[in-house]
């Protein structure tokens, strides 16, 4: 849904605060947090509450009651499904210089621009923790109302819409790829995997039943449900000036624009932007404002929720 307030999520409910707040850096805090906290977090409030094969959390720590500090929001660095989602977005051969974004989350109580003061420093505490990483790729869903309003604010790098692409489901939640393929192929991690669909509904493996079997078996019982998955944006960060060097070749397009959401949502074929022709700057195919959540054009030093 687009809307004129930002978008957050408390108790894995949609919640909305207005544009009347800005952040007190004064008052906040941004630092490295184990994995257990960040999963309890995520678990606890996020529209996804599985937890991602991670590499590093952060944590966005505010005023809390008598004077302790509270965890009000989580940014997930993760490793994404296959290594061509980083190699296809930020130019790199080795799929190890980059990351994905995979959870970023601030608690209605964070201040309307919260999301893009935590993750500009999130940036800067991932380069320190894991400095072989210098892309982080994200996508933002606009099924759930996120246009990726905060990756413009922080200048991230538009690549474009992905395709639609057909996931399997259990019990209302996509299992991931990178998931499916460690059960498939008998890869590390493959138990921790089975036990995640089991929880979530499916039979334990038979005896003597290959793994491979297993899924196919799932499916064929309508345990795993396919279900097609629309378009995400995508969208870089290039970190430092090699990344930027390296991805001087790769798309830099229009953000989305917000009629072109309500447009694709409603089933009608959306339009591209283009770069510009003649040199440097890029164009829309239409002079509609860009996607922000109340519909407002915003400048790169505005800030909206994902």
């Amino acid at each position: 849904m687009i809307t004129d307030r930002s978008q957050r999520w408390r108790d894995r409910r949609s919640r909305f605060v207005t544009d009347d707040t800005v952040i007190d850096p004064r008052r906040y805090a941004v630092d490295v947090v184990a994995h257990d906290t960040a999963r309890a977090f995520v678990a606890d409030h996020h529209y996804l509450s599985r937890y991602p094969a991670a590499q590093l959390a952060v944590g966005l720590f505010g005023p809390g009651r008598g004077g302790i500090s509270s965890l009000d929001g989580i940014i997930v660095f993760g490793v994404p499904a296959s290594g061509a989602v980083i190699t296809r977005h930020t130019g790199y051969d080795d799929p190890t210089r980059g990351c994905v974004l995979q959870r970023l989350l601030c608690l209605p109580s964070v201040a309307v621009n919260g999301e893009s003061y935590f993750a500009a420093r999130a940036f800067r505490l991932l380069r320190q923790a894991k400095p072989v990483i210098q892309s982080v790729v994200s996508f933002s869903d606009p099924q759930f109302g996120h246009c990726g309003c905060v990756y413009a604010s922080l200048s991230g790098a538009y690549r474009g819409p992905t395709r639609p692409r057909t996931v399997l489901r259990i019990a209302g939640e996509t299992i991931s790829d990178r998931t499916l393929s460690k059960i498939r192929n008998l890869e590390t991690g493959h138990g921790g995997a089975v036990d995640q669909l089991v929880r979530l509904g499916a039979p334990r493996p038979r005896t003597e039943e290959h793994l491979r079997a297993w899924l196919e078996r799932c499916r064929r019982e309508r345990i795993l449900v396919p279900a097609r998955q629309a378009s995400l944006f995508t969208y870089c960060f290039e970190l430092t000036r090699s990344a930027r060097h390296t991805g001087r070749t790769l798309p830099r397009l229009a953000y989305p624009i917000r009629s072109d959401v309500l447009r694709e949502q409603l089933g009608a074929e959306p339009v591209v932007p283009t770069r510009r022709e003649g040199g440097g700057g890029i164009v829309s195919t239409r002079g509609d404002e860009p996607c922000a959540s109340n519909g407002r054009s915003r400048s790169p030093r505005q800030t909206r929720t994902a």
